[in-house]
């Protein structure tokens, strides 16, 4: 029995121990809640940046392009270079400019107008009421009559070729008679005096110019 008691008074624990084991039972337990804490803190800061970072991940993955078809190659056509020619052109000096005397144009004869016709007789040789016969050539050298009376309203003529049978009309007393059938013609306006013609003869018109008289034969 004492040994038994002895035992038991070695197991036992002083009071004074018993009084502090809870103190130090709620200090360890205060400090494995903080280490948890700790520790619970840190796995979750750390799971949230994996996910941030994972997502900005994502989000920087450029965004895939629809395929557009590639361009067919065409054939380029070769293009003919021009062959260089070679010029055997000398390139002159220009003459230098002098002062050359301005020339002041010399003035011109003034050109005189054209008259019309053909000079026939002189207006001399024509007086009031006197009738003459005179001869022209044609182009073909065929010489043709014409009778000329000055009367009050200038010269007139008259083609000598008679409009019966085309003889030519000689001058007999002041008037044209045609020597063939004896027709007779007034000189001052050609018209018939006595037949067998019944035409008048054929008018020309006259020009007076410089001392001259004129014919237009048309």
């Amino acid at each position: 029995m004492t040994s038994v008691t002895r035992r038991l008074k070695d197991l036992e624990v002083p009071r004074s121990e018993i009084q502090n084991k809870p103190t130090t039972i709620k200090v360890v337990t205060q400090n494995s809640r903080r280490v948890f804490l700790a520790l619970a803190g840190a796995l979750l800061l750390g799971a949230i940046a994996q996910r941030t970072e994972v997502f900005g991940k994502k989000q920087a993955l450029p965004t895939p392009r629809p395929n557009t078809p590639l361009p067919t190659p065409t054939e380029k056509k070769a293009i003919a270079s021009p062959t260089p020619t070679s010029s055997n052109k000398t390139t002159s000096p220009k003459p230098t400019p002098t002062n050359s005397p301005v020339q002041t144009p010399t003035p011109q004869a003034t050109q005189t107008a054209v008259i019309e016709g053909v000079v026939i007789a002189k207006s001399a040789d024509l007086i009031l009421r006197q009738t003459k016969v005179f001869t022209l050539k044609d182009s073909f050298g065929i010489p043709t009559s014409y009778s000329l009376t000055r009367t009050s309203r200038g010269v007139v003529a008259f083609d000598t070729r008679c409009t019966h049978a085309g003889a030519p009309c000689v001058l007999s007393e002041s008037l044209l008679q045609c020597p063939a059938h004896g027709s007779v013609f007034d000189p001052e306006n050609g018209e018939v005096i006595r037949g067998p013609a019944v035409e008048p003869l054929k008018s020309y018109r006259t020009l007076e110019v410089n001392g001259e008289v004129r014919i237009i034969i048309s």
